[in-house]
Parts: structure tokens; C-alpha cells; sequence
């Protein structure tokens, strides 16, 4: 299952610090989630990441994201432009842990069901693959599983924890594991 860390959307003491340790533990997938940075401070961001692992980060603002079913029936599938082939969100599938009151509208029965129908690039189709995003942390991993996310996303578990990095290891150790939940 994919793992992506997603940056807060405001300054974190520390943070390319934190973030190149992440990237050292393991990090595949970074987004970048400043919301008032201009493209020089951007660059500015991305310069202070070691360059080995430059190419693991893109910026959430380019990626789709879908805050209701309706929003997915209407919006998928993706067009090449919009992330065929990659992937999207979906957001969010549980309470928010970094947006206090930010809560989920989603019947993660249909949503299962909605994936279930749906067929990604690998099988033909012009889907990309659906991320979780919202309220992840360790115990929501089996459940996005289930339901059929090909990956999760997550802020607020590593952002507000005492220790990202070992946060990121526990979480990433689950989404590493290739067994369903029965």
C-alpha cells in the first residue's frame, strides 16, 4: 500500500530536518502543502531537501482530490492532464487529526463499493489509483485496506506527533504488510 506524507500547510520547527529524516527512514512520497507560498519560496522549500531525494516530492495542489461520492461519480475518470495514471484523493475518509471539527461525510460502504467497480490504468482503465487522506494514523490502515485504497496519506499523525519519524516507521511497517483483513 502506498504511503504519502503530506507537509502542514504552515512552518514546523525543524521541518526539512524532520522531512530529510523521513526521507532517510524510508519515504518514497512527499507532498508539499504550503498554501501561501509564493513559486520562489517554494523553490526556496524544495532546495533545503537534500537533492537525493528531490524527485520523491511533488506538490499536493497537484493532484485531484474529491470531498464527496457525488464529487467522484461526477469527476472520474481522471483525464491524462488530471493524474491518469497516477493517483488521487479522497478526503477525507475519516475525521481530520490536523483540522480540529474537519469531519468525515463519507458511508465507507460505498465508497468500498465505488472502488470495487472501478478500474485503474494497471487494469485498463483510466482510473488512477484512490489515496486516503483524513484522520490517518496506525489504526486506520487495515481499515483503507479493506476498503480498497491502494494508498493512504497522512499529515496530522506525523506532523502532531512527538517523534514523526518513528510515527512514520509504525505506519509505514503497516502499509508495507500484504495481508487483508478477514
Amino acid at each position: 500500500m502506498k504511503l504519502i506524507v503530506i507537509s502542514t500547510a504552515i512552518a514546523v520547527p525543524n521541518e526539512h530536518e524532520i522531512i530529510n529524516s523521513l526521507f532517510e527512514a524510508g519515504m518514497e512520497k512527499f507532498q508539499l502543502h504550503k498554501l501561501n507560498f509564493s513559486k520562489e519560496e517554494t523553490e526556496k522549500f524544495i532546495q533545503r531537501i537534500s537533492s537525493k531525494h528531490r524527485n520523491k516530492i511533488s506538490l499536493h495542489s497537484a493532484f485531484p482530490k474529491f470531498h464527496s461520492l457525488k464529487e467522484l461519480e461526477e469527476g472520474l475518470p481522471l483525464t491524462p492532464s488530471e493524474g491518469r495514471g497516477t493517483y488521487f484523493f479522497i478526503s477525507p475518509i475519516f475525521d481530520s487529526i490536523s483540522k480540529g471539527g474537519y469531519k468525515s461525510n463519507f458511508d465507507l460502504q460505498k465508497i468500498k463499493q465505488f472502488l470495487q467497480k472501478q478500474k485503474t490504468p494497471s487494469e485498463g482503465g483510466g482510473w488512477g489509483e484512490a489515496v486516503a487522506l483524513g484522520g490517518i494514523d496506525e489504526d486506520k490502515i487495515e481499515a483503507c485496506r479493506t476498503i480498497g485504497f491502494a494508498g493512504v496519506a497522512v499529515l496530522g499523525a506525523i506532523w502532531n506527533s512527538k517523534n514523526p519519524i518513528e510515527k512514520f516507521k509504525q505506519i509505514q511497517s503497516l502499509c508495507a504488510k500484504n495481508i487483508l483483513a478477514t
